[in-house]
C-alpha cells in the first residue's frame, strides 16, 4: 500500500463526489487507487462501480464467520481498475457508527488491505462528526496527508476548521489543501479565500455548480468517466496532479470568535445566551438524591454499578433478570451469587434461595451489536422471557448500551405493550457510568420498590427490613434471627429491601407499617429516604444491630412503636439469660488470653461483648473509616478504648500489633503478622444476631486448641 490520503468535509458538501472523481482522474493517470468510503450511508464508490452498491464491511463483520472472511469480499473493482471499499454503518438513530468506523478498519487489517499493492489509499470520511471513530483517518499511520473539502457557507467551514483542530491533535503538518465546492452563493469565494489566509491554507481546487454533476450520478458514473472533455473533468486531472506532487501544509486553526470574526464581519463577538429559568414543579424543596456516598463525593469507584443492581435482582424469588451486556460482564457479575453460595454453605449459613438457580438471561452483546445497536438482541430475548412464562423482568444495562445509546425503554414499551400483564423494570446503570456497586444497589432497591409495588392500604405491626446486603454470607441466617424476634413480638415482615425478598413482598413494600434499618450505613439510610419522600413512610430511629446490647436497643425501639413493651422486656431478660449460659464454656478456656480488634464499621459492641464475656485482655483496638458509612468516624461515636484509623495507617498498625504479639487478632482479612498469632475473621458487614459473640468464640477455642507448628512439616524427609 502506497500513500494515504483522507477526503473531509461537512456532511453533504459533496466529499463523496470530489473523492470518486478524484479517484477516476487517478485512475486515467495509470495510478492505482483503493477508495475507502467512511460513510454510514455507503455511497461513496457506486459512481466508480456502475451506481451499483456493494457488501459493506461492518455488514460483512456481522454476517460472516471470522474463519470464512476474505478480503475480496468486501472489495470490489471499478473504474480503471480502482479498488472499491465501504466501511458502512448502522442505522440511523441506533448503534454506534464511530465504533464501526473502528471495527472496519481493523477488519481491514486482519484481513490484509495493507499487503495490496496500490499507488494511492483515499479515504472519504465524514467531517462533522467529532467521535475517535470518525478520527481514525486522522491518527499517525493513517493517512499522510488530509484534504478539506468546504463550500463558502458558515457552517461547512466551521467543520472545515474542526477538522484542523482535529489534525492539530496529532501530527499537524499533513493538510493537503482547501477544495473549494461552490453552492452558487457569489458571497462564497470572499468567505472561502479569507478563511484561507487566516489559516494559512491554500484552495487548491475550485469546483462550481453544475448539472453535470447529477447527469453523472444518474448514470452512475463520475463525471471523469462520463464527459472526460468537459471543464469538470478537466479540474479533477489538476486536482490529482496536486495530489500526486503531495505539498502539505501545517493545520493552524481559529477560535470560534476569530472564526465569526473572520467569516462573518463581526466586529464583537455576543455573549453567550443565559441559561433559561425553569420552574420547577415541586416548589422550592430540591428532591433528595439518592445516591451511595463514593457517587456523591466522586471517590474512586469500588466496584460497578451494573454488578450492584445485579447482586439485587438475581436475590429476589420470582423475579427474572436480563442482563443486557457481554457475555463476559454477565458472566463476572453471576460469579458473584455463586461465591455468596459457597461463603454460605462453607460457613453453615443459610443460603439465599434465588442465587442457588438464578433466574438470569443475558443479551450476550457482541462486536456487531456494538456497532449496529443491540435493541434486537434485547427485543430477542425479552421475546423468550414472555414466551417461557415470565411476567416480572428486570433489565440491568452493562457499558455499551450506554455508550452507543440503546433505546431501551422504547424496547421495553413495546414488549409491555404487546404482551399485557408483563412488567418490566429498567435499571440504566450502563456499566460503572452510574457510580460504584453500592450505587446499584441502591437504584435497584429504589427501582424495583417504584416498578412493582402496589399502592394500598397499611398493612398493621408490620415493618420492612431495609439495608440487607445480599453478598453477605451470614444476611440470610440472620434475617431469620430478626425475622423470630419480631414474630415473638407479634410483628410481620412485610418486605426485605433491596434483595433477599419475593416477588410477594416486594409488591407490598410500599404498605409496611414502619421501616426498620438493618444497618447504619449509606444504602440502608438512601433508601429509607426514598421511601419516606415516595409513600410517606417513617423509619425507626434504632437500626437493628448485634449482639444483646444492639440487640435490647433495637428490640424495644420497635415495641415502643407498637406498643408492646412487656412482650419486649420478657423476651430481652431471657436472651440476657440465655447469653451468660452461652459465655461460661468460653470463659473457661479463654480467660487471661490477649487479643487485638482491627474492625471496619462502628457497629461492634457485638465484638466487645464477645471479648469481655470470654474474659480476653484487649491490647490495642483498631476501626478502618469506611467510605459507605453513614456517619464519619467521631469521638462521639468510636466506642471507648478505640482508635480511628485510615487506609494509609493499616501497615503501621500492623507492625504494632506484630510487635505486642497477642494471642488472637480479629480482622477481616488475613493479615501479615506473625504466624503464632491466631487470625480469626470478622465479617464484614455488622452482625444482626443476638448470640453472634457466641460463634466467634467457637473459632477462638479452635484457634488455641490448635497446635502452633504444623505437624506436617516434620514428615518430610
Amino acid at each position: 500500500m502506497g500513500r494515504k490520503i483522507a477526503i473531509y468535509g461537512k456532511g453533504g458538501i459533496g466529499k463523496s463526489t470530489v473523492s470518486s472523481n478524484l479517484t477516476a482522474a487517478l485512475g486515467d493517470m495509470g495510478v492505482k487507487v483503493m477508495q475507502v468510503g467512511c460513510d454510514p450511508k455507503h455511497d461513496s464508490t457506486r459512481g466508480l462501480i456502475g451506481g451499483r452498491s456493494q457488501n459493506t464491511v461492518l455488514e460483512y463483520l456481522k454476517t460472516v464467520k471470522p474463519e470464512d472472511r476474505r478480503l475480496e469480499d468486501v472489495m470490489a473493482t471499478g473504474y480503471r481498475g480502482c479498488l472499491c471499499v465501504e466501511a458502512g454503518g448502522p442505522e440511523p438513530g441506533v448503534g454506534c457508527a464511530g465504533r464501526g468506523i473502528i471495527s472496519a478498519f481493523d477488519l481491514l487489517d486482519d484481513l490484509g488491505a495493507e499487503s495490496v499493492d496500490t499507488d494511492i489509499t483515499l479515504f472519504d470520511v465524514l467531517g462533522d462528526v467529532v467521535c475517535g471513530g470518525f478520527a481514525v483517518p486522522l491518527r499517525n499511520g493513517y493517512a499522510d496527508t488530509v484534504y478539506i473539502v468546504t463550500s463558502g457557507e458558515f457552517m461547512s467551514i466551521y467543520a472545515a476548521n474542526n477538522i484542523l483542530r482535529g489534525t492539530a491533535n496529532y501530527d499537524p503538518d499533513r493538510i493537503g489543501g482547501l477544495i473549494f465546492n461552490s453552492r452558487g452563493d457569489p458571497a462564497e469565494d470572499g468567505r472561502v479565500k479569507a478563511f484561507s489566509e487566516a489559516v494559512g491554507v491554500p484552495v487548491i481546487a475550485v469546483f462550481g455548480r453544475s448539472p453535470i454533476f447529477m447527469e453523472a450520478e444518474k448514470q452512475g458514473k463520475t463525471v471523469v468517466e462520463m464527459r472526460p472533455d468537459s471543464p469538470e473533468a478537466s479540474s479533477f486531472r489538476g486536482l490529482a496532479q496536486k495530489v500526486l506532487e503531495g505539498r502539505r501544509y501545517r493545520a493552524r486553526f481559529l477560535s470560534e470568535d476569530e472564526l465569526e470574526r473572520t467569516i462573518l464581519g463581526r466586529t464583537s463577538v455576543p455573549e453567550k445566551a443565559a441559561p433559561a429559568s425553569v420552574q420547577s414543579n415541586t416548589g422550592s424543596r430540591r428532591p433528595r438524591p439518592y445516591s451511595s456516598r463514593i457517587a456523591e463525593y466522586d471517590e474512586p469507584l469500588n466496584g460497578c454499578a451494573f454488578s450492584g443492581a445485579s447482586s439485587v435482582c438475581t436475590s429476589i424469588d420470582g423475579l427474572t433478570t436480563v442482563l443486557h451486556s457481554p457475555k463476559s460482564c454477565a458472566h463476572f457479575t453471576i460469579q458473584l451469587d455463586s461465591n455468596s453460595v459457597n461463603g454460605a454453605m462453607r460457613r453453615g449459613y443459610r443460603v439465599v434461595k434465588a442465587f442457588e438457580d438464578p433466574d438470569v438471561i443475558c443479551t450476550d452483546m457482541k462486536e456487531h451489536d456494538m456497532i449496529f445497536g443491540g435493541g434486537k438482541a434485547l427485543e430477542h430475548v425479552l421475546g423468550k422471557c414472555v414466551a417461557a412464562g415470565k411476567k416480572d423482568i428486570a433489565v440491568i444495562t452493562a457499558c455499551p448500551p450506554g455508550i452507543i445509546g440503546d433505546d431501551v425503554p422504547g424496547i421495553v414499551g413495546k414488549v409491555e405493550m404487546n404482551n399485557p400483564g408483563t412488567r418490566i423494570c429498567i435499571l440504566k446503570e450502563d456499566g460503572n457510568a452510574t457510580g460504584d456497586f453500592m450505587q446499584g444497589v441502591i437504584d435497584a432497591g429504589i427501582g424495583l420498590v417504584e416498578r412493582f409495588s402496589s399502592p394500598g392500604e397499611t398493612i398493621p405491626f408490620s415493618v420492612n427490613l431495609v439495608g440487607s446486603k445480599t453478598m453477605s454470607s451470614n444476611m440470610q441466617s440472620e434475617l431469620a434471627h430478626v425475622s423470630s424476634i419480631l414474630s415473638s413480638l407479634g410483628i410481620t415482615v412485610n418486605c426485605i429491601l433491596p434483595g433477599i425478598t419475593d416477588m410477594k413482598g416486594l409488591e407490598g413494600a410500599s404498605r409496611a407499617t414502619v421501616n426498620l434499618k438493618l444497618n447504619p450505613d449509606v444504602f440502608s439510610d438512601k433508601i429509607c429516604r426514598f421511601l419516606e419522600d415516595r409513600y410517606g413512610m417513617k423509619t425507626l430511629e434504632e437500626p437493628v444491630r448485634g449482639g444483646i446490647e444492639g440487640t435490647s436497643r433495637w428490640v424495644r425501639c420497635v415495641a415502643r412503636f407498637f406498643g408492646c413493651e412487656e412482650k419486649a422486656d420478657m423476651i430481652i431478660d431471657g436472651m440476657r439469660e440465655r447469653f451468660d449460659r452461652m459465655m461460661d464454656g468460653p470463659r473457661r478456656i479463654l480467660s487471661g488470653k490477649t487479643c487485638c480488634i482491627v474492625a471496619i464499621n462502628n457497629d461492634i459492641s457485638w465484638i466487645v461483648e464477645a471479648v469481655e464475656g470470654a474474659g480476653l485482655e484487649i491490647k490495642g483496638a483498631y476501626i478502618l473509616s469506611r467510605s459507605d458509612h453513614t456517619d464519619d468516624l467521631t469521638d462521639e461515636r468510636m466506642p471507648d478504648g478505640f482508635t480511628a484509623i485510615y487506609e494509609n495507617d493499616v501497615p503501621d498498625v500492623m507492625r504494632t500489633i506484630n510487635s505486642s504479639h497477642p494471642d488472637i487478632l480479629l480482622v477481616p482479612a488475613i493479615a501479615d503478622v506473625d504466624p503464632s498469632i491466631y487470625q480469626s475473621r470478622l465479617p464484614c458487614a455488622p452482625s444482626t444476631d443476638t448470640f453472634a459473640a457466641r460463634g466467634l468464640t467457637d473459632d477462638w477455642i479452635r484457634g488455641m486448641l490448635a497446635p502452633k507448628e504444623e505437624g506436617w512439616r516434620k514428615d518430610v524427609a
